[in-house]
């Protein structure tokens, strides 16, 4: 079994980049289309947790985790994909190798282009996160690119934890997401470190000062996970969503039941209202998203816009017209599969525009590789799926 590096050298190797296999041509450029691929890892290697940055040009840059045949690799690596036509066609541009622990950049990346001067990094650095791990410890990452991700620098260690183990008591970090707020980094994560809980949810700043709570539950058993937030303008709101595991406890079937908080400030989660995401699927059933959620946001759909919210567990996504009413979720195709952490982007400047970014599923049932679909959000109104070109 190759190492996750090696294998793309090799493809690259092969084929002068990374996407080496055969292939339908790529649909036309600023479409729909539906699942697209684009990468294929053959062999046992599986995609997982992609993670999408819109740079201010417009182009589209990708990664993911690649899981071989070992937990603990250090030659896990996150590689990085660019399209320059809203995702039709792509090209493999570098890997996020871990340069200073010797464990490899194990999971769960993140991807953020700075839009403004942020300590010595000009507008147009492009930061990426990881969760760097190995028997010894987690360690979340920064690290930076002045050249179009095509190079990386090691920044700093924004937090590190015990070995990965998601059992209570044990001490990891993991899921770290980025975002620019108030002329500061934002690194938020999951921390099992506190001893009065299992997880919780926390962030750090550029300086890296105290931590600072998003979600803790009083309850030990509870283990908030997975954040991710973004701004809701009309509202002047932010959204943050996370999965909500409760011990062996259950919503509407869902063990790891999606929920959501509304904040002025997105520095201030934890003294939010949290509410579940409990969607009527027109059939007389109640529905609760199960685990790895992802948000965005969307200007189509009225005054309100659209929050746009992605799960684990289905091929569907939810939506919510209604400012974040807990009443007012909807569910619509996306033509997507179900995968471990789907990430969602809206273009910049197409709103109408939703990509959906998956890999493999959590069990390793899915495909295994790493694909997207453009769906037009317009279409949901009319009762249409989205997407009318189907196959890419």
């Amino acid at each position: 079994m190759r190492s996750a590096v090696a294998t793309f050298l090799w493809l690259a190797a092969q084929a002068g980049a990374a996407l080496a296999s055969p292939r339908p041509a790529p649909p036309a450029p600023f479409q729909t289309f539906t699942n697209r691929t684009i990468y294929d890892p053959h062999g046992k290697a599986r995609v997982m947790y992609p993670r999408v940055a819109e740079l201010d040009d417009g182009t589209l840059l990708v990664t993911a985790s690649v899981m071989g045949s070992s937990f603990f690799s250090r030659d896990a690596a996150f590689p990085i994909f660019e399209s320059k036509d809203a995702g039709a066609s792509w090209t493999w541009i570098s890997n996020l190798t871990d340069q200073v622990n010797g464990w490899g950049m194990s999971a769960q990346p993140a991807l953020l282009e700075l839009r403004e001067p942020l300590g010595k990094f000009k507008p147009g650095t492009i930061l990426a996160s990881g969760n760097s791990w190995s028997s010894n410890g987690t360690r979340i990452d920064l690290y930076a690119s002045t050249d179009r991700a095509r190079t990386w620098q090691f920044v700093s260690h924004v937090a590190q934890g015990g070995a990965p183990n998601t059992t209570n008591g044990a001490t990891p970090v993991w899921e770290p997401f980025l975002l620019v707020h108030n002329h500061e980094l934002i690194v938020y994560y999951s921390d099992q470190r506190d001893p009065l809980h299992g997880q919780k949810l926390s962030h750090d700043l550029l300086t890296w000062g105290p931590v600072i709570n998003d979600v803790a539950y009083a309850e030990y058993l509870a283990r908030p996970g997975m954040t991710v937030v973004a701004h809701i303008p009309p509202l002047r709101k932010w959204i943050l969503v996370y999965e909500l595991p409760v011990g062996n406890s259950s919503s509407y079937g869902s063990h790891y039941p999606v929920h959501y908080r509304l904040a002025d400030d997105p520095t201030q989660f934890d003294a939010a209202e949290p509410i579940a995401i409990v969607v009527d699927d027109g059939k007389g059933n109640k529905i609760a998203p199960n685990a790895s959620p992802y948000v965005v946001w969307s200007k189509e759909g009225g005054k309100n816009g659209t929050i746009v919210v992605s799960d684990a567990d289905r091929a569907a996504v939810y939506i919510n017209r209604a400012g974040g009413d807990p009443g007012k979720w909807e569910i619509k195709d996306a033509g997507q599969a179900e995968a471990y952490s789907r990430a969602l982007h809206v273009f910049e400047k197409r709103q109408e525009a939703l990509a959906v970014i998956g890999g493999d599923s959590f069990d390793g049932n899915g495909w295994g590789g790493l694909s997207l679909t453009v769906l037009d959000v317009r279409e949901w109104w009319g009762g249409g799926k989205g997407c009318k070109e189907r196959r890419a």
